[in-house]
């Protein structure tokens, strides 16, 4: 028969080992703010209400680590996204890749008529029409 040890060197040998062990898995899990809520503003800074039924993308949010707003039908407040792959893209934080319905007629008639500066500032981070949606 083997003799009985004491549990404490073996404790004391194995906590550090299964406290590295904890921290490197937790550093493995990237924390993102997608989801999480933000304010719509509009061109002048104020902020604005979501309307029932209309998607907003609100490009430039500080609020945001990926800078963009966005408030779809059927979510009580706007919240942070960012663009995605296409149908189908991976999204994380719960939120599926979906197309928005962006009006291109609009964004061409803003090309012409805004100053290339003003357009940039306000549309230029627009990537694509795909982002990560909560449905």
């Amino acid at each position: 028969m083997h003799p009985l040890r004491p549990a404490g060197p073996v404790l004391r040998s194995t906590f550090p080992a299964a406290l590295a062990a904890l921290a490197l898995a937790g550093a493995g899990c990237a924390r993102t703010d997608l989801g999480a809520p933000c304010h719509l503003q509009d061109a002048n800074g104020a902020e604005l209400r979501p309307q029932p039924g209309r998607e907003y993308l609100y490009l430039g949010s500080s609020e945001c680590e990926s800078f963009a707003c966005l408030a779809t039908p059927g979510t009580p407040e706007a919240y942070c996204s960012q663009p995605c792959s296409g149908e189908g893209g991976s999204c994380p934080a719960g939120l599926s890749c979906g197309q928005l319905n962006l009006n291109q007629d609009y964004l061409d008639a803003m090309k012409q008529r805004l100053p290339a500066g003003r357009y940039q500032q306000l549309f230029g981070q627009l990537g694509g029409t795909y982002y990560c949606l909560r449905r």
